[in-house]
């Protein structure tokens, strides 16, 4: 048991050391004259990034004190209420309710974040009905492909020999891309309403983008992203014949049209440099390494934690430790997307200019009050993006 409190508690001190630094950082950083935002924005932004990290340094030691119980005596006391014969039908109840229950622990970190950080902040328009019924959509998504995917391993554990662990891989990244495939027309309008963008100037632009940069879609919509926060963004979701544009309403009533084409014109670099794919490729070598590593723990880490070394207890154990295992990782794959991002930004500033692109991205720094600056050692370890700063120099560089 020591050595697995000691292998969590190493992770959160490095997670704390990392907050804490960037903390110093922004906060040295912003005595001096402000740099791409005005010097107010620049301030704010500063100030949102402080109390950003230490509501996440607060979350770390929450976080630590529930892996805490969940371990000491919380797995086991769940273990012996459920699983009687271990059966399948006993395994995916002790997994399910493992995860509900984990779940319904969030809870007070989710209400502070929505209800006072984020609404401090400026940012959260999230009304208590919407929050409930966000929560029960969320756990009955969590019961269904949860359940699905507890049953598909559990079959692996089962009835595939010592080497489940790969089959496991195998079948769970296929339920991943199904998940991905789906998610832009069955599960974002759970949530948000999805509407055709309607007729005119912007429709019919960026449509003339799609064609020539050869993307086909099953068209650009819109999504009421505003009643819930005040965030910009737009994404593309989906695959094949579901592949859909989506433009969150804020970012459509904030940019201007040449400005939404850049940003559009940066998402499609990703697409025409194949960066999903990449992606995607990079995320199943990371999701194979974890179902290795998860068929080869010694007996004595699940004993440690009061478990047989079979079932239910091998995906909760996968579960509980998987934040570790992502973090790990995080720098590999952090590096990889900063280097793609460079490159979606210098496409996006092909398609319409690079005036509108560096436009778009100081009006989204703005926004979405993100700093334009990061320590090296935090932005190694976390950053996907590039930092504004470093964005718009590059830029700006371009001949």
């Amino acid at each position: 048991m020591i050595y697995l409190l000691g292998i969590y508690f190493l992770y959160v001190f490095v997670k704390i050391y990392l907050a804490v630094l960037q903390i110093n950082f922004v906060q040295n950083e912003a005595k001096k004259p402000a740099v791409v935002l005005s010097q107010d924005e620049y301030e704010n932004t500063a100030h949102v990034a402080v109390v950003n990290q230490k509501y996440e340094i607060a979350s770390l030691v929450y976080h630590a004190v529930i892996f805490t119980i969940w371990a000491g005596y919380g797995l086991k006391f769940l273990n012996s209420l459920v699983v009687k014969t271990g059966g399948i039908g006993e395994n995916i109840i002790f997994v399910m309710s493992f995860l509900v229950i984990s779940s319904l622990l969030e809870l007070p970190l989710s209400i502070y974040e929505t209800f006072v950080k984020d609404r401090r902040l400026g940012f959260s328009n999230t009304t208590p009905k919407i929050f409930v019924l966000d929560l029960v959509k969320s756990l009955a998504l969590t019961l269904v492909f949860g359940s699905l995917f507890v049953w598909v391993v559990l079959l692996c554990i089962g009835f595939l020999g010592e080497f489940w662990w790969f089959w496991a891989f195998v079948l769970s990244f296929a339920v991943i891309i199904v998940i991905n495939l789906i998610y832009p027309t069955v599960i974002a309008p759970l949530f948000n309403k999805m509407k055709p963008l309607e007729d005119g100037e912007l429709k019919s632009s960026i449509e003339g983008l799609l064609i020539e940069c050869g993307f086909k879609s099953s068209g650009v919509f819109t999504i009421d992203a505003s009643k819930r926060d005040n965030r910009l963004n737009a994404y593309f979701g989906g695959f094949g014949a579901t592949k859909r544009v989506v433009l969150f309403d804020t970012l459509v009533s904030k940019l201007t049209q040449s400005e939404i084409i850049a940003v559009l014109g940066h998402e499609l670099g990703h697409f025409k440099h194949k960066d999903i794919f990449k992606m995607i490729a990079v995320s199943a070598v990371m999701l194979f390494l974890l179902f290795a590593l998860s068929g080869n723990i010694p007996n004595a880490a699940y004993s440690a934690l009061g478990l047989s070394p079979n079932g239910g207890a091998i995906i909760v154990f996968l579960v509980l430790f998987s934040p570790i295992f992502s973090f790990v990782f995080s720098p590999v794959i952090s590096a990889i997307s900063r280097h793609n991002e460079f490159g979606a930004d210098k496409f996006g500033a092909g398609v319409k200019s690079r005036t509108d692109m560096i436009s778009a991205l100081k009006k989204l720094g703005s926004e979405n009050k993100a700093f334009p600056k990061a320590h090296p050692l935090y932005a190694f370890v976390y950053h996907s993006h590039p930092s504004l700063f470093e964005r718009i120099s590059e830029l700006e560089s371009e001949d």
